[in-house]
C-alpha cells in the first residue's frame, strides 16, 4: 500500500473511531464506496482495533492477507466486491476463505474452484446451471449459494457461511453416542429429502461437508456442485464423468453410472456407519482399492462392530449400502421417517456399553477423570516406570558375575522396549482411533504379559544374586518386580475392563478371538 493510500485509510479510520461502535462499519462502507481495495484496508485496521484494544497511534498496519488460488494470486486481498479474510480449507474441488461482501455487507463462503472444473464453456455453463439449482433450494439445513461468480476467467462460488464444527472433526474424538448419533443422522435426512423434492442430488456427502452449529443444528456444505436429476437441464452434463470424494461414492457413482437420490443415501448409510462405529468400512491404502471395495465388497453388520445399537439402525443402515440401488429405500423422506421414529424412542432402547445409564458422580478435585483416563494413566505411569528403572539396571549389571550380568542387562532392555512400545502402541490407538483399540488389544495382550513377565524375573533374578552384598538394591529390586507382576496380572486387566467397557470397546483375550 502506498503512502497516500496509507494515509487515506488511516484518516477514514480515524473518522470512523469517532463515531458509534455500532456506525463505525456503515460509516466506512460509505467512505470507501465503489473503493473496495481502501475498504479493506480501513476494514482491517478497524478489526485490529478492536482485537488488541490499544490506542490508535500504538497501531502497527499490517497489510491485508493475499489470498491464493490454484493458479492465481488476488491482488490485496480483494476478489471482485469480496474482501479476503482468512482460509478456511482447502480440497479437491479448490480453495474456501472466508470473506465479506461489500455489497450486501455479509460475511460469506468463497471457494476459488480448481481451473480444470471450468476449463471449458460446457463445464462453465454446466457449473453454472447446477449453482442455479442450488441457489433455489430453501432449508434451514442447507448452506445457501449466494452466486457463481466469473473474476479474471477465474470461477468463485459464493455461499453462506457457516460457523461451527465439522463432522469429520467430530468424529476424530472417536464413535458418537447413539442419541446424537440419530440426531444428525435425521437432520441430514431432513436437509437432503428438501433438496431431493427440488430435484439436486448432492453426490459428495461426507464428514468435511456436514458442519454442527454451537446450536446444534446440522448444516449441508457444497451444494453447489451438485447435479440436477431433470435430464432437460443435465444435457451438459459429461457422461461417465466421475465427481466426488472416492470414500463415500455409492457403487454406481463409482462406476461412472447415472446417479439419483439413492446415490446420497449410499453416502448418508456410510456416515452412520462411521459415526456409529469410528471408521469407514470402505477405505483402503489407495484409491482405486477403495473403489473397488465399494463397488464389490459387503461391510460387516453395524451390529457386529458395535453390539448393542438398536436392531432397526442395523437394518436402515445395511438397506442404505445395498449395492443395487433400487434395494435402497424408495424415497429420502421414507429414511428420514425412519430415522426421527428412531430418535424419538425411549433412550433406553438404544442405550450401549459405551453409553452407562447413570455415570458415577466424580469425587470432589476428580472431576474429569473417567475409568478410560484412568487406563491411560495406568499405561502411561507403567511405560515410565520401566524406562527409569533402567538406571539402576545399568549400575547392578556389574554386580553380578559374567556372564550373567551382560544377560541380565539385555533381557531387562529387551522386555522394557516392547512393554513400552507396545503400551505406548495403545494409547496411541486410544486417542486416535479408539474404534480399532479392542482389536490393537487383542493383538498386543500376550506380548505385553510375557514383557511384564519377563521384566518382573529379571529383576527378581538379579535380587538374588545381589542380596549378599548389596541388600538395599535387592529390596528395590524385589519391590519394582513384585509391582510389575502385580500390576501386569491383577490391576492392568481390572482397569482394563471398566474402561473398555465403558466406552462400549469388547475385550477379547487372543483365545477368545473368532
Amino acid at each position: 500500500m502506498g503512502s497516500a493510500e496509507s494515509k487515506r485509510a488511516r484518516e477514514i479510520f480515524a473518522d470512523a473511531l469517532r463515531r458509534d461502535p455500532q456506525e463505525r462499519y456503515d460509516f466506512i462502507s460509505a467512505a470507501c464506496a465503489g473503493q473496495p481495495g481502501l475498504r479493506a484496508d480501513v476494514a482491517a485496521l478497524l478489526d485490529e482495533h478492536i482485537a488488541s484494544g490499544q490506542q490508535t497511534e500504538e497501531l502497527a498496519w499490517v497489510p491485508p492477507a493475499r489470498p491464493r488460488t490454484a493458479n492465481r494470486q488476488p491482488g490485496g486481498g480483494v476478489v471482485g466486491p469480496y474482501i479476503i479474510r482468512q482460509e478456511l480449507g482447502r480440497g479437491g474441488m479448490g480453495v474456501v476463505y472466508l470473506a465479506d461482501d461489500t455489497r450486501l455487507l455479509r460475511r460469506v463462503a468463497l471457494k476459488a474452484l480448481s481451473p480444470e472444473i471450468g476449463r471449458d464453456a460446457t463445464g462453465r455453463e454446466r457449473l453454472r446451471r447446477e449453482a442455479q439449482a442450488a441457489a433455489g433450494l430453501s432449508h434451514p439445513g442447507i448452506a445457501t449459494v449466494y452466486a457463481l461468480e466469473e473474476f479474471d476467467d477465474e470461477l468463485f462460488l459464493v455461499c453462506e457461511y457457516v460457523a461451527g464444527q465439522s463432522l469429520r472433526k467430530l468424529l476424530g474424538e472417536g464413535p458418537l453416542a447413539m442419541p446424537r448419533v440419530l440426531e444428525i443422522a435425521t437432520q441430514i435426512a431432513r436437509t437432503l429429502a428438501a433438496a431431493h423434492a427440488g430435484g439436486v442430488v448432492h453426490r459428495d456427502i461426507k464428514p468435511e461437508n456436514i458442519v454442527i452449529t454451537a446450536a446444534g443444528a446440522v448444516k449441508v456444505l457444497d451444494f453447489g456442485l451438485a447435479r440436477l436429476e431433470n435430464p432437460e437441464l443435465t444435457g451438459l452434463t459429461h457422461t461417465g464423468a466421475i465427481l466426488g470424494t472416492p470414500a463415500y461414492m455409492a457403487p454406481e457413482q463409482a462406476l461412472g453410472q447415472r446417479v439419483d437420490f439413492r446415490t446420497d443415501l449410499f453416502a448418508l448409510g456410510l456416515l452412520l456407519y462411521e459415526m456409529v462405529s469410528g471408521t469407514n468400512p470402505f477405505v483402503a491404502k489407495t484409491v482405486t482399492a477403495t473403489l473397488v471395495r465399494i463397488a464389490e465388497s459387503n461391510v460387516r453388520p453395524l451390529s457386529d462392530v458395535r453390539p448393542g445399537i438398536p436392531p432397526e439402525l442395523d437394518r436402515i443402515v445395511t438397506r442404505c449400502l445395498r449395492k443395487d440401488p433400487l434395494e435402497r429405500h424408495d424415497s429420502t423422506q421414507a429414511l428420514a421417517d425412519e430415522l426421527e421414529q428412531l430418535s424419538h424412542a425411549s433412550p433406553d432402547r438404544y442405550r450401549t456399553q459405551a453409553e452407562p445409564a447413570a455415570a458415577p458422580t466424580p469425587l470432589p478435585g476428580e472431576a474429569g477423570w473417567t475409568p478410560l483416563g484412568w487406563w491411560r494413566f495406568h499405561q502411561a505411569s507403567v511405560a515410565l516406570t520401566y524406562i527409569l528403572v533402567l538406571y539402576p539396571v545399568w549400575h547392578v549389571r556389574v554386580w553380578l558375575p559374567a556372564p550373567w550380568g551382560m544377560l541380565f542387562l539385555l533381557s531387562t532392555l529387551l522386555c522394557t522396549a516392547a512393554a513400552v512400545s507396545l503400551r505406548l502402541h495403545l494409547l496411541f490407538m486410544a486417542r486416535f482411533y479408539l474404534s480399532d483399540l479392542a482389536e490393537q488389544h487383542a493383538q498386543t495382550y500376550l506380548w505385553i504379559r510375557l514383557s511384564d513377565a519377563g521384566f518382573a524375573v529379571a529383576l527378581l533374578a538379579a535380587a538374588v544374586g545381589i542380596g549378599t552384598e548389596n541388600s538395599e538394591m535387592a529390596m528395590v529390586l524385589v519391590a519394582v518386580g513384585t509391582a510389575a507382576l502385580v500390576g501386569s496380572m491383577v490391576i492392568e486387566p481390572a482397569t482394563t475392563r471398566a474402561a473398555f467397557r465403558r466406552s462400549g470397546i469388547v475385550v477379547l483375550p487372543p483365545w477368545k478371538r473368532s
